[in-house]
């Protein structure tokens, strides 16, 4: 049973996968890549759900947490980068690595996903 804070953070990511994809289609980015990063935050969710199901995790599941992380880093590096070019002020950076500091706890608990399974 997944407690109501594992709820919560869910939503969260799924909020933040969501306004993430209509955002990037909106600035005309291409659907294939706002498709994957939102796919990247799928794994991450799915991450959190087995970890706080006790299900583990596979090998499968290692490459494709591995993948999303790399895919949301190469996000991450390039909203930091947008918002430098657009001038935004410290609160509008600060809200940009606060999105990206979202998915840490995301990757956390997948990985601990992955080692109950492997290592524990």
């Amino acid at each position: 049973m997944i407690p109501w804070p594992g709820w919560a953070y869910l939503a969260l990511l799924a909020l933040v996968g969501l306004s993430g994809f209509a955002l990037a289609l909106r600035a005309g980015q291409p659907k294939p890549l706002a498709a994957l990063r939102l796919l990247a935050v799928g794994v991450l969710a799915w991450g959190v759900v087995l970890y706080f199901r006790d299900a583990g995790a596979g090998l499968g599941f290692a490459a494709a947490l591995f993948a999303a992380v790399l895919v949301l880093a190469h996000k991450s590096t390039t909203d930091a980068q947008q918002a430098r070019e657009l001038g935004l002020g410290r609160a509008g950076r600060a809200g940009v690595a606060i999105n990206g500091l979202l998915a840490l706890p995301a990757v956390a608990l997948g990985a601990l996903a992955i080692w109950a399974r492997h290592g524990g």
